[in-house]
């Protein structure tokens, strides 16, 4: 088996948004009394995440880079999404109120989707024998919602960016996550599906990728996959 450690990203890999984020804004913000469409909800929230990204240094810990931590990125990201989704400016009041109830969504495992192909998979690779582990750029919920999800018992070990103060593409968190595993890069496999994080990241770590391709992106990668069905072939060598 030319890959005996398989490391895996996970949002868009092994779960993603019921419906969309913007969905579970809408869903969870018509508790507060506000109506949201959820398409705009979903294009607020890209567009607020591109520009908190830009903001910060790419591989570094998004949750650590204002002075309040996790619960300020967060606060800053959701009154941004609110003020693009709604055209009106929000006070950080009511933007502390509705993260509150956003958080208490995205706690319940109704908020979440296993894309169906992913135990079956992962159920394949642990016959196989080969051992799995998380490499996500999340914050430090991530392993309560993969317990929440029944998703932990597969990995042996879960590297999450927050936790480990630094994010893909920076090779460090894979490395750390190998060097818990006992695995050398040779002996990896590591499956994600952003090109410029999971497959950069993985690569300059001596990590061997592959791009997991959901949504049928022209042009995107030609050795991607469409879903996850096709990895256990691609593990053992067979494909």
């Amino acid at each position: 088996m030319p890959y005996r450690f398989v490391l895996f990203d996970v949002g868009g890999t092994l779960v993603g948004p019921r419906g969309s984020f913007g969905a579970v804004y809408a869903r969870a913000l018509a508790d507060l009394g506000l109506a949201l469409d959820p398409a705009r909800a979903e294009q607020s929230l890209q567009q607020a995440m591109r520009e908190m990204e830009q903001a910060i240094p790419r591989g570094a810990d998004r949750y650590r880079h204002f002075p309040g931590g996790e619960q300020e990125f967060w606060l800053r990201f959701a009154r941004r999404t609110l003020e693009l989704a709604s055209g009106a400016p929000v006070d950080s009041g009511w933007a502390l109120c509705a993260l509150d109830r956003i958080r208490d969504v995205f706690r319940e495992p109704g908020a979440w989707t296993v894309f169906p192909d992913v135990r079956p998979a992962l159920d394949a690779l642990k016959q196989d024998g080969a051992r799995m582990a998380v490499v996500s750029n999340w914050d430090s919920q991530l392993p309560r919602v993969l317990e929440m999800l029944g998703l932990a018992p597969y990995f042996a070990e879960i590297g999450v960016s927050h936790l480990e103060g630094v994010e893909k593409p920076d090779p460090e968190i894979f490395r750390r996550v190998l060097a818990r595993l006992g695995a050398q890069p040779a002996e990896a496999l590591h499956v994600g599906d952003v090109p410029g994080l999971d497959i950069a990241g993985a690569r300059a770590a001596g990590v061997a990728a592959v791009l997991v391709d959901r949504r049928g992106v022209p042009g995107l990668d030609d050795q991607a996959i469409p879903s996850l069905s096709e990895l256990p072939s691609i593990v053992r060598g067979s494909a």
